[in-house]
């Protein structure tokens, strides 16, 4: 048994990945078909005798292209932006011809030549996709909701298109003298303008792993002999010794044989201060080396590493993810051979059974079926509603994937926190200044922030700040010496000082007094040999943390918080903002391994983070959130970016998903009954009873009007942000 993973294009529904998946399931030999619309590509489980060309070969008889991964092919814009602009600005123009103020400037049959002449672009260019969908839906059985667009589409244009080029004929067989054009396009552009939606979404989804990949180094300082020398990083092997300079990224896994340095593993924890580093400590790929020269023993490379680990995660999470079928695509496959079969039995019904003349009302009769039955409505059902909603968020500094999203945000009852960066500022700042009873806070400050100026540790800026805030300004010491690991040796105003961790003192005989217990990082202040006190740097929680958990509660969302910090830190978070809920010391995986617990207790989970440690579990989530003042990698992968930071926005989302849902329902129930109700009376049903027809030019309107009232609907969403939800 064997894995074969194939990109896949020409995908342009959801249900495209399902009947890609039904059609390679049946190939004897596939014993697994997993396909993913987001991701455009399919992982295949088959037997050792199957070979990818085969599969590939009936990817293609399905109507669809394939090729392997590493022939990297570059995949053409789809459904560029220009494409619905340009068919509704020629639609609206056909439509004044049609309907509006254009039609009397012209005899009839010129205006038709003209709408034909500006229709047919649309159809043969803009609109092929829905005619692929018949050819498809022709060879092999398979149907979406293209295949209606096409079937209707194709029905009204060749009829039109017969009428303007044969109207004596058309007479002749009794056919009704009107034509279709405004439809035409009409439906073409508004279908296509969702589809352009859900294709930026998708593109978004393909961009995320080439963020994490650049987190890496592409050389490494290796030695070679009695030297140190620059190769590339694919030829660092397994127990090198590597150097790092201060600055520099660390470029493999491994442990420390010499050296001390602080090293920023943000992109790991999600904490903003650095590690004190030392021999014996393990060092990581893609994290920062500080302000000294690390040597280390290589320990795991290439894919081995905790990076590759991470970007491995992260396409496995975004791979195995199902295409979520909306429920338009899901009821297409029934409700296309349907339509077919009326349509026909329509015709032959009116032909065998129908008064004169036969062909003309039996012609009539079967366009108004498929052009009634073509699903507009059924299409703008969801895009409308997401267009609208999307707009609305936009607004409130929310950006959104598309429907999906929407869809996924509406069952969410979880919701998994980061703490740095999301519920907190993830800027150290100074909680509290604890000093010794004879000591000046004035003339301490001075001495600290003036040697902390010389510093280039993230905790000095809030030394710093904190100064500045008090009105000191720093001097200058008259030495400076980093102790790497441990802290700073300096001299101010000839008195010495000692400034670093508690250890760091001890180590030079200062006794440091009792345990400060306050939480933060503590940095230990020594002057002449005399303790002097600590100064304490924490993070500080945002002002709308807890009033967003408590929305979320009310809203039956259960809030927990999972942290790379520690344990104490993130249950004293957790219990000043009312969450029951916590988990501390997680690496980037054990995030992701905890929300996948989750997931298999049945529950739906929503993930919102800000850093690199994040992207795992953001990607495993069924919904994620990134916060926008956080790392690329974070937006990359998320569903959802929250512009600004605020949180409370996460809120926001969950309500306005399960508004927008609510609408697209109603939507989808609305352009049902205009096509189920009306598909009888298409056909002729009052006919024997009343001698009545629904002749082609009232489906048009009725389609029309079923349209409208899904638009109108979809409108009510623009409410929702000023009361009247």
């Amino acid at each position: 048994m064997k894995d074969i993973t194939l990109k896949i294009d020409g995908m342009t529904c959801a249900s495209c990945a399902l009947n890609i998946e039904k059609a390679l399931k049946k190939i004897d030999g596939v014993e697994n078909s997993s396909v993913n619309f987001a991701t455009e590509s399919g992982t295949f489980s088959v037997k050792d005798d199957i070979e990818t060309e085969q599969l590939i070969k009936e990817v293609t008889n399905s109507g669809y292209s394939a090729y392997l991964p590493s022939e990297g092919k570059a995949k053409s814009e789809a459904f560029p932006f220009y494409k619905p602009i340009v068919s509704l600005s020629i639609s609206l123009i056909v439509f004044l011809f049609a309907m509006g103020p254009a039609k009397h400037l012209v005899s009839k049959q010129t205006n038709w030549f003209l709408q034909w002449a500006l229709i047919t672009p649309i159809f043969f260019w803009i609109g092929i996709q829905f005619q692929k969908a018949i050819l498809i839906f022709l060879r092999s059985g398979i149907s979406s909701m293209n295949t209606l667009i096409g079937f209707g589409t194709a029905a009204a244009y060749y009829y039109s298109t017969y009428i303007t080029f044969f109207p004596e004929s058309s007479i002749k067989l009794g056919l009704n003298m009107h034509v279709y054009f405004e439809a035409v396009g009409f439906i073409i552009s508004f279908v296509f303008l969702g589809k352009f939606f859900e294709e930026k979404a998708k593109k978004k989804a393909r961009s995320e792993l080439d963020s994490l990949l650049r987190l890496s180094t592409k050389s490494a300082r290796v030695k070679r002999g009695d030297d140190f020398l620059e190769v590339p990083l694919e030829e660092v092997k397994k127990n090198d010794i590597v150097r790092v300079k201060p600055g520099e990224k660390i470029p493999v896994d491994g442990d420390i044989i010499e050296g001390r340095s602080d090293v920023d593993e943000s992109m790991l924890s999600g904490e903003p201060l650095p590690v004190s580093k030392t021999v014996g400590h393990k060092v990581f790929a893609g994290t920062i080396n500080g302000q000294s020269v690390l040597t280390f023993k290589a320990k795991k490379v290439g894919s081995d590493t905790m990076l590759a680990g991470i970007v491995s995660f992260v396409e496995n999470a975004q791979q195995s993810k199902a295409p979520i079928q909306l429920l338009a695509d899901k009821v297409s496959s029934v409700f296309v051979p349907i339509v077919l079969v009326c349509a026909a039995l329509t015709f032959l019904g009116w032909y065998y059974f129908g008064p004169e003349p036969l062909w003309g009302n039996a012609l009539s009769s079967m366009i108004a079926v498929l052009v009634i039955a073509c699903p507009c409505a059924l299409g703008l059902a969801t895009p409308t509603a997401v267009v609208v909603a999307t707009g609305m968020a936009s607004k409130r500094g929310l950006l959104i994937g598309g429907g999906e999203v929407i869809e996924k945000g509406s069952d969410i009852d979880t919701i998994v926190f980061d703490k740095t960066g999301t519920l907190t500022y993830g800027k150290p700042f100074v909680s509290k200044v604890v000093l010794e009873n004879d000591v000046n806070e004035e003339d301490a400050l001075l001495a600290v922030a003036s040697i902390e100026s010389f510093s280039e540790h993230p905790l000095s800026k809030a030394i710093l700040n904190y100064a500045k805030e008090k009105g000191i300004s720093p001097g200058f010491p008259e030495s400076f010496e980093v102790v790497s690991g441990k802290g700073i040796e300096a001299t101010f105003q000839k008195e010495k000082y000692l400034i670093g961790s508690r250890s760091f003192l001890e180590e030079n005989g200062i006794q440091c007094g009792a345990e400060v217990l306050e939480l933060g990082s503590h940095i230990f202040i020594s002057q002449s040999s005399k303790f002097v006190g600590v100064i304490i740097v924490d993070d500080k929680v945002k002002e709308e943390s807890k009033p967003t958990i408590e929305k979320l509660k009310s809203d039956n969302v259960t809030p927990w918080l999972i942290s790379g910090d520690n344990n104490a830190t993130v249950t004293s978070v957790a219990s000043e903002l009312g969450i029951m809920n916590s988990i501390g010391e997680c690496l980037p995986v054990d995030k992701a391994m905890h929300i996948e617990k989750f997931k298999t207790e049945g529950k739906k989970v929503a993930m919102i983070g800000d850093g690199i440690n994040d992207a795992p579990a953001l990607a495993k989530a069924d919904l994620s959130l990134a916060m926008g003042t956080g790392t690329d990698v974070a937006m990359d992968a998320s569903d959802v970016v929250i512009i600004d930071g605020d949180i409370s926005k996460a809120e926001d989302f969950i309500r306005l998903s399960r508004r927008t849902m609510t609408i697209i329902r109603q939507n989808l129930f609305l352009s049902f009954v205009y096509n189920i109700l009306l598909i009888p009376l298409a056909a002729g049903v009052f006919y024997p009873i009343f001698n009545w027809t629904f002749p082609p030019i009232l489906a048009s309107v009725a389609m029309g009007l079923s349209s409208i009232s899904v638009v109108s609907n979809s409108l009510r969403i623009n409410g929702f942000f000023n009361g009247t939800r």
